[in-house]
């Protein structure tokens, strides 16, 4: 028999014992902290909060903010306030500083386009400077041209709300196909637990042999059907998300679209309906400018007074005694412009008849997509009230079929038309919901709406 000491000190009594102490490694018990604390500190940390919801005037507002077209239009509206600047101006006297200098033939630089006063008197002799003031007394063009630039404005107002008007219908319809597919995934999501409820009995009945495996593979075919559906209803809503950060200028990742059923058609009201659509301000505005445009050129016949004034000095002057100031006014009368003017003018009324009647097609438009979307709102209500029936009738259907076909009255043809029966309607409801929804936006976009 071995002695005590002898067995403390032997080797092979020192494996396998659980009771004689291991020595770790310093490595692995650092290790080992760390990765009990992080544990720690994971099952402390909260979960992050799902994303809120975006409401449709949020989105659109994010659309119009990362718009550059919308940028750009409201830059084409500055051009246009400047150009009214440009042809007010001449309501105002012109002053300009001049000087010249000839030599040769007297008299014969007076013609250079550049000076004109004292400056251009063929009298002049030798260096000449001076302040030459110019000034239209009456020129009814000038008048005119000043109106068809602010009805110019007007017109590239209208196009800055059409330009409003694609951006925002075409935010909204990203918005409710991403507010469609999300719905659609739920709705079959729910479907997926209430079919593998009845998958997971179907299995206990076959282990038990009350059911046959026929009935199995047809169950778990329906849940897989089921669970394809969502998740392609997943991949589109993640590509909606996709699209609509590229309008928005932001990530899908930071975007959230509620399902149809929480947008509310009263949420659509948060849209300020103007009085008329913008393709209607737009032709409107182009036949005001057309009209202006036929004044501005039958005014070319009208006559003209101008007046110009002028001091400076001039070195010498020749046959007349010199002075330091002159001043006139000139009248000028059209008497005959081979028809120019007679032909731009015709050109301009059977324009402007044309806007007149592109006008009347723009309305007549206008009221037809009305008539249309009025026949979607109207009949998308009706459909709802019926299909909120069905839905509650579905839903009775299938827990009515489920708890016979558990109880052994009745088959499982029953309970699979049940299945598709309350899945059709559900999936009816989103598709029709999110048709009203959008028929109720756009048409509220087409006549004016804008977001406050």
């Amino acid at each position: 028999m071995k002695s005590e000491a002898n067995f403390r000190h032997s080797p092979r009594s020192l494996v396998g014992n659980p009771w004689i102490p291991c020595q770790w490694p310093q490595g692995m018990t650092i290790l080992i902290v760390l990765l009990l604390f992080s544990l720690i500190v994971e099952a402390q940390t909260p979960a992050s909060a799902p994303l809120p919801d975006l409401s449709v005037t949020q989105v659109l507002r994010m659309a119009e903010a990362a718009s550059p077209d919308l940028k750009a239009a409201i830059e084409r509206e500055r051009a246009a306030e400047q150009n009214i600047r440009v042809f007010k101006s001449f309501y105002y006297p012109t002053f300009d500083a001049q000087a010249i200098d000839s030599y040769g033939f007297p008299g014969s630089s007076r013609d250079l386009h550049i000076v004109s006063g004292l400056m251009s008197s063929a009298f002049r002799s030798g260096p000449a400077a001076g302040i030459t003031a110019n000034l239209d007394l009456y020129n009814a063009g000038r008048q005119y041209a000043v109106r068809t630039a602010q009805r110019e404005l007007d017109a590239v107002k209208a196009k800055t709300q059409i330009v409003r008007y694609e951006i925002d219908q075409r935010a909204l319809g990203i918005f409710l196909d991403a507010s469609r597919f999300r719905g659609q995934e739920e709705a079959y999501n729910q479907i997926i637990k209430e079919v593998l409820g009845v998958e997971k009995e179907v299995n206990h009945y076959v282990v038990t042999g009350q059911r046959s495996v026929v009935e199995k593979l047809l169950v778990h075919d329906q849940t897989a059907d089921a669970q394809m559906t969502a998740a392609s209803f997943h991949e589109r809503y993640g590509v909606a998300l996709e699209r609509l950060a590229v309008v928005t200028t932001s990530t899908a990742s930071a975007l959230s679209i509620p399902t149809p059923q929480r947008v509310p058609e009263e949420a659509l009201g948060l849209i300020k309906i103007s009085y008329q659509s913008p393709l209607v301000l737009q032709a409107i505005a182009e036949s005001a400018v057309a009209h202006s445009e036929v004044q501005q050129f039958s005014a070319q016949n009208y006559p003209k007074l101008q007046a110009i004034a002028s001091a400076g000095d001039v070195d010498e002057a020749r046959l007349v005694s010199k002075k330091y100031y002159s001043g006139g006014f000139g009248f000028e009368v059209p008497l005959f412009e081979g028809y120019r003017i007679d032909a731009a003018v015709r050109q301009a009324q059977a324009l402007a008849s044309a806007r007149d009647s592109d006008q009347l097609a723009v309305q007549m438009d206008i009221d037809q997509i009305n008539a249309h979307y009025d026949e979607i709102i109207r009949s998308s209500r009706v459909k709802l009230d019926y299909l909120q029936d069905e839905a509650d009738a579905a839903g009775q259907a299938f827990h009515l079929a489920k708890e016979r076909y558990f109880t052994f009255q009745g088959t499982l043809v029953d309970l699979r038309e049940a299945i598709r029966n309350l899945a059709r309607v559900q999936s009816e409801i989103i598709d029709v919901k999110t048709d009203l929804l959008l028929a109720a936006g756009s048409k509220a976009l087409l006549n004016g709406a804008t977001i406050q």
